[in-house]
């Protein structure tokens, strides 16, 4: 007995509706859109999804790769962060950024790269993590005898 859902954009939303907030547990499951109504905050959800789309393309314009769809990605990710499209003010009014500002630092950024990340085997996380393996593999040294060199006298009468 399954029952077809369909979602009406149209359609008053019964949960944003509904004066209780927290309704008892046997209710929830003629709900079908439950997660709408949680203390998450979707827009903020949504603008870092599309700055995670412009970080994205400025790795791609970044890139040292060498082969052929690398080499277009990277012309292409230039071409958009560098242009004045449709597309890409769009993005940015989503990532709830000037699109104008995106451009002057992808700019700058471009004429004069820096490295975002560290060489291969040269990061500060993995220098740690290597000294912590070290660490690991050493043997311990025992800890030095105090009573080293002393005649000491146990027995039970001394408890």
């Amino acid at each position: 007995m399954t029952q077809d859902v369909r979602f009406d954009a149209s359609a008053p939303n019964p949960i944003a509706s509904s004066p209780k907030k927290n309704p008892p547990v046997h209710h929830r499951k003629t709900r079908h859109f439950d997660w709408c109504s949680g203390p998450h905050n979707p827009t903020k959800g949504e603008a870092a999804l599309w700055m995670a789309v412009i970080t994205q393309a400025m790795m791609d314009a970044l890139s040292k790769a060498t082969n052929s769809e690398a080499r277009y990605h990277k012309h292409e990710a230039i071409r958009w962060l560098t242009g004045n499209g449709r597309n890409f003010i769009t993005v940015c009014q989503l990532a709830d950024v000037d699109p104008d500002y995106i451009r002057r630092k992808a700019k700058r950024t471009l004429a004069s790269p820096v490295a975002w990340r560290a060489e291969a085997g040269k990061g500060k996380r993995y220098l740690e993590r290597k000294a912590y393996r070290k660490a690991l593999k050493t043997p311990k040294k025992p800890l030095p005898d105090e009573d080293a060199g002393r005649m000491v006298i146990t027995g039970p009468w001394l408890a």
